[in-house]
């Protein structure tokens, strides 16, 4: 293997470690809420809690498995193409605070007093 070859797998390695990251963190951060939760339980209730830090150590688990596999194995050559063109520090941003993006990777102009910083892309909730 060529040290071009060698340079991009660490490349899109280390870009999609720093997304998975950032969700895990994001996770850490709102253990304690979840959106997705918010219809089943009352937030700030102790069955809110509860629900919530099951959801969210799952997702923390998974990010944490996806921050470790390589990202050759279930992102395609396209995928990755695009990932590299993006800096490190804006994938670890998309995933510890996706609420502050739009879908095209931009920083939204304007963010209403009332976004919920919990939300992740894989809310079930509509976006905020």
């Amino acid at each position: 293997m060529n040290r071009a070859k060698i340079r991009r797998l660490a490349v899109e390695y280390t870009k999609h470690a720093a997304l998975n990251l950032g969700q895990a963190l994001q996770g850490v951060r709102y253990v304690y809420s979840h959106p997705d939760i918010d219809e089943r339980a009352p937030r700030g209730g102790a069955r809110h809690f509860a629900l919530s830090v099951w959801l969210r150590a799952r997702r923390i688990g998974n990010d944490l498995f996806f921050a470790a596999i390589p990202p050759q194995w279930h992102h395609t050559p396209d995928e990755l193409e695009v990932m590299t063109r993006i800096p490190t520090s804006k994938w670890f941003q998309y995933g510890y605070c996706a609420w502050r993006f739009d879908d095209e990777g931009w920083p939204k102009r304007e963010l209403p007093p009332d976004i919920d910083r919990r939300w992740d892309p894989r809310c079930q909730r509509t976006k905020p």
